[in-house]
């Protein structure tokens, strides 16, 4: 898990220092609606969260990209009624480097990384908490106008042989942070 962080990060700044002369560091903060898929789908509902993405130009069209923020879902009421919880809360924490690529406002985003998911349940007496991290891709589409930046972006974390993931909307604002 370390590993993975580590050479995520580490290619990045491998590829920010080749193309530092190119381009200009952009910050795009936003919100985010959630719709889970897969095994997620059968626990969580509707999720909400922020999140804030560093984009560094290294051609006229194209930007690194990294990724991260606080998505949180609640769990469905047949799930929390099965576990006989007051609530339910699932938290995630994407770490994701990709390569965003911009059509006269289009753009097309794939991104890989590291994913940190987290459970709270609490009933009665009982509360407990787990956190696990897992191998987490996603693939983004949008449309950039006036620094208002709306996407459609899929994203699946797999491990141990199970995969879950989302279909998030994404509403944000970029701000320009330096120029060549």
């Amino acid at each position: 898990m370390k590993k993975v962080i580590v050479t995520i990060v580490g290619l990045m700044a491998l590829t920010a220092g080749a193309f530092a002369q190119q381009g200009e560091l952009k910050i795009s903060t936003a919100v985010e609606l959630a719709l889970p898929t897969g095994d997620a789908a059968d626990v969580n509902s509707l999720g909400l969260g922020i999140t804030a993405k560093g984009l560094y130009g290294v051609t006229e069209n194209g930007q690194v990209t990294f990724t991260t923020g606080l998505l949180v879902a609640g769990a469905k009421k047949k799930y929390k009624d099965w576990l006989d919880a007051d609530k339910i809360t699932n938290t995630m924490v994407p770490l994701l480097a990709g390569y965003r690529h911009n059509f006269n406002g289009l753009f097309v985003e794939p991104q890989i990384g590291y994913g940190i998911y987290a459970s709270k349940v609490k009933g009665g007496e009982f509360e407990s908490k787990e956190s696990n991290g897992a191998f987490t891709w996603a693939a983004n589409v949008g449309y950039i106008f006036n620094n208002i930046e709306a996407g459609l972006r899929y994203q699946s974390a797999h491990k141990d042989g199970s995969s879950s993931g989302f279909v998030g909307l994404r509403i944000g604002y970029i701000i320009p942070v330096g120029n060549k």
